[in-house]
């Protein structure tokens, strides 16, 4: 029988990404948006922490490919979850990356 502590760290292994998908292994834009659907899904059902997702958004968007791997689908998908996170009471600032530069150019002048 596992302690309390073995299942609680199998959670949390498992809150984010379903143990299906590692970021390490998303090659394609399907693989992409498998992982980040699992990820919003999670966190607008709150099974997952914000801070779990944040963790998981940070990994996909310095993925080597990313500008490869986005399209509208995918993007719309991102922008749901940073949403939800700057809801959820997370102090961020739109990355470009997924919203344009329209917040840099303002922050700038």
């Amino acid at each position: 029988m596992k302690s309390k502590k073995e299942t609680k760290i199998k959670e949390v292994d498992n809150s984010i990404g379903g143990g299906a998908h590692e970021v390490s292994q998303i090659s394609t834009k399907a693989d992409l948006r498998v992982f980040i659907t699992d990820v919003r899904d999670k966190l607008l059902k709150d099974q997952a922490a914000p801070i779990f997702a944040m963790t998981a958004m940070q990994q996909v968007m310095t993925l080597d490919a990313i500008y490869d791997l986005l399209d509208k689908e995918n993007r719309e998908i991102l922008q749901e979850i940073w949403v939800k996170l700057s809801q959820s009471g997370l102090h961020l600032r739109k990355p470009p990356l997924l919203f344009g530069d329209g917040e840099s150019q303002a922050a700038a002048k």
